[in-house]
């Protein structure tokens, strides 16, 4: 039986806040590592990362400041609950009896400043855990664990204890920061935002990402766009602990329309179906409506994203002596966890080197792209050989086209 309560998006607000999120955040291999302060700050962990993703990619190679305020209003948090202390059992639980502290100097002194709110303690912990990404090698799935943080800095007056003015800069790893050009789901911040921090409820919003993905991937290949997973799976997911197959089966469905009904851009449809070998319908097949599917596609900015990270490689493989003319013969070179110069071009690609002549620190990317949208597509296309040569360009130096 199809769930179809909900009718068609209707068109609200022309505005997307659709944002790069890592592939691997979907993946139950890293739930235990994203919800370890899932009691005191729910999804905060995962949060982070979506958040400083969608900041880093408006500039790849800047910095990512940014205020407590300016974290919950994005990501639909209370302030006081992420500033809150956690007690010395939680502290003791995540930092195994070492309480971590952030040492600064500040007006010649030394200052000592221990991490203990929930929102600091998320963002230490991020910078001292990995997450597993899967890869295929030689026919086998491999798995390279890649650090979630490079770093972050806390600026503050450490002489009061007024927390109003407390900014963050927080830098993904330069591993997890690739995955936003090639290993990305999309997903509307309106939406998540929406919807309450229980358990399961956003970690399934990433799975609908992951589904977005997949059915425009199977469509697009000629096969059958829709989604399967068992109830069972969804149990897990919103972690309903009932025994009788009959009432959590109930349970899942009554979870999957209450989120349903808190979305307006990622309404799905759902129905129960006998998969192999059951007696039941008890196995779950998701598909959307073809204007949702159309939603999630970044369109020129995913284009104009995928050139400039091209030109980026190629601009590596001119300084190996490669020819331009046997280029298309790396394009598996740069894969990550299999690719030979995987490891070399990431550590270019954000190092000092080379500043001058490539665009590593250039381009404020997405703020240019922003720009790109007031413009028809011929005149973006005209100037991307321009982009790619000078570094230095901004986007106020670009003539608007007549």
């Amino acid at each position: 039986m199809i769930n179809n309560k909900y009718p068609p998006m209707k068109e609200q607000s022309t505005q997307k806040e659709l944002s790069r999120v890592p592939r691997t955040l979907s993946e139950s291999s890293n739930s235990k590592v994203l919800e370890v302060l899932f009691d005191a700050g729910g999804t905060v962990m995962s949060d982070i990362i979506i958040y400083v993703a969608s900041s880093q990619m408006k500039d790849l190679f800047g910095d990512c400041w940014f205020s407590i305020n300016d974290f919950c209003e994005a990501m639909g948090y209370e302030r006081t609950k992420l500033q809150r202390k956690l007690t010395e059992k939680q502290l003791d639980f995540l930092f195994s009896n070492q309480h971590p502290v952030y040492i600064t100097e500040q007006n010649g002194q030394k200052i000592e400043h221990p991490i203990e709110n929930t929102f600091e303690a998320a963002l230490y912990r991020l910078g001292t855990s990995n997450l597993s990404v899967a890869y295929a090698m030689n026919g086998k799935t491999q798995y390279k664990f890649i650090q979630i943080l490079d770093n972050f800095e806390i600026k503050d007056d450490f002489s009061t204890k007024k927390r109003t003015k407390r900014n963050y800069n927080v830098h993904l790893s330069k591993d997890l920061m690739n995955t936003l050009f090639t290993e990305y789901n999309l997903l509307e911040l309106k939406d998540y935002r929406k919807l309450p921090n229980r358990k399961g409820y956003r970690k399934f919003y990433l799975n609908l990402a992951k589904m977005i993905y997949l059915i425009k991937y199977k469509a697009d290949h000629g096969q059958q766009p829709y989604f399967t997973t068992t109830v069972d799976q969804l149990a897990d997911v919103f972690e309903v602990a009932v025994k009788n197959n009959h009432d959590r089966k109930k349970k899942v469905t009554s979870i999957l329309n209450a989120i349903n009904k808190k979305l307006e851009r990622t309404k799905f449809h759902f129905q129960f179906i006998k998969g192999e070998g059951e007696k039941w319908l008890y196995t779950v097949q998701f598909f959307f409506d073809a204007e949702t599917l159309e939603y999630f596609d970044e369109k020129i900015k995913a284009i104009l994203t995928s050139q400039y990270h091209e030109t980026l490689k190629s601009i590596f493989l001119n300084k190996k002596g490669i020819h331009v003319s046997r280029h298309y013969q790396y394009k598996d070179s740069f894969k990550l966890g299999s690719g030979e110069y995987y490891q070399e071009f990431t550590t270019w690609l954000y190092s000092e080197e080379d500043k001058e002549i490539n665009l590593k620190s250039a381009v404020k990317f997405s703020t240019t792209l922003e720009y790109f949208f007031t413009v028809r597509a011929s005149t973006v296309f005209a100037l991307l050989p321009t982009i790619t040569k000078h570094k230095a360009i901004s986007v106020h130096k670009i003539p608007l086209p007549s």
